[in-house]
């Protein structure tokens, strides 16, 4: 994928990999057994998945965010994360966010603003604000 993203003439420089996030096997297990089928993924293999998306940013020279290791950090409970044992919550959601917005905000913060901050916008007549056909 880095490979095609450079080739399309994507500079490495606005590449951020994101790891999948840790599985809870116990919730997982539970939300298989509802589907009629057992367990089919474990902990130890996505953990497989995120350290070759770590080492394929590193040979790449792109950012990753490394999710299973950090939603793990200091053996932490990552179970509210995760809204079935494997997909995001809207807590692993906000800590996707948290964690993510630092690396595109230093991506984006030398970028000009296009269109006038929200609150400067008239209400009643948008279009002036957004279009520059005078003041609001």
């Amino acid at each position: 994928m880095v490979r095609q993203l450079s080739a399309a003439g994507v500079p490495a420089s606005r590449v951020v990999l994101v790891t999948p996030p840790p599985l809870c096997e116990a919730a997982w297990e539970q939300e298989c057994l509802l589907q009629g089928c057992k367990l089919n993924r474990l902990n130890s293999v996505v953990g497989e998945y995120a350290g070759a998306c770590v080492q394929v940013a590193q040979d790449c020279g792109v950012d990753v965010l490394d999710l299973w290791t950090l939603m793990q950090k200091d053996t932490q409970d990552f179970s509210s994360y995760l809204s079935d044992g494997l997909h995001l919550s809207p807590k692993g959601n906000e800590f996707l966010f948290s964690h993510l917005w630092p690396l595109i905000e230093k991506r984006v913060s030398c970028l000009p603003l296009l269109l006038p901050y929200w609150r400067d916008i008239a209400e009643a007549r948008p279009e002036r604000s957004l279009l520059g056909d005078g003041d609001h």
